[in-house]
């Protein structure tokens, strides 16, 4: 089987996160069920985050129509705990993953290295996937005998600019 991984920019997996959150608390003041639609016992959009995500998940159903009663009231709150808990994850994960291309630009900022484009080669380097996917612009810094593109102020700039993405989530 081939294991396929989608990765979701943190920004847009955090506002997902606080969508559900705001989903289950409007469920838990109706007493709706979740998990299962109340009325036809199909998987729902919370089963499906939380599945997704590979979280721990508890129903709650109280349906009348169909007479099936699942878990508690308590629900709500330990998957709203649960979700709380991955968010402070994706934050951590992204945070590390921020702090270490800040270091590899200071880095190379050091040895006054292409940023952007190899400068040998002129292929695309790891900064480009790392800002592509956040969406986050990024300033070139590429000089060799074929190409002079960008300036050193590059690097500070797209530090600044990983600096605000990380204030921002």
């Amino acid at each position: 089987m081939i294991s396929i991984q989608i990765q979701t920019p943190a920004r847009d997996e955090l506002k997902k996160c606080n969508d559900i959150i705001v989903g289950i608390k409007d469920y838990q003041k109706k007493n709706w069920a979740i998990g299962l639609n109340g009325d036809t016992l199909q998987p729902d959009g919370f089963l499906a985050f939380f599945t997704e995500r590979q979280l721990s998940f508890q129903y709650y159903v109280r349906s009348t129509k169909t007479k099936v009663n699942i878990g508690s009231p308590d629900a709500y709150d330990i998957n709203i705990h649960t979700v709380e808990d991955y968010i402070n994850n994706v934050k951590s994960f992204e945070k590390t993953a921020v702090n270490n291309t800040i270091n590899s630009l200071e880095f190379y900022r050091s040895k006054n290295w292409a940023i952007g484009l190899n400068g040998d080669t002129l292929q695309p380097d790891n900064f480009l996937p790392f800002f592509a996917v956040r969406n986050l612009p990024f300033a070139y810094y590429v000089r060799n005998a074929k190409l002079s593109l960008g300036d050193a102020s590059a690097y500070d700039a797209n530090i600044k600019t990983l600096q605000d993405y990380l204030a921002s989530l």
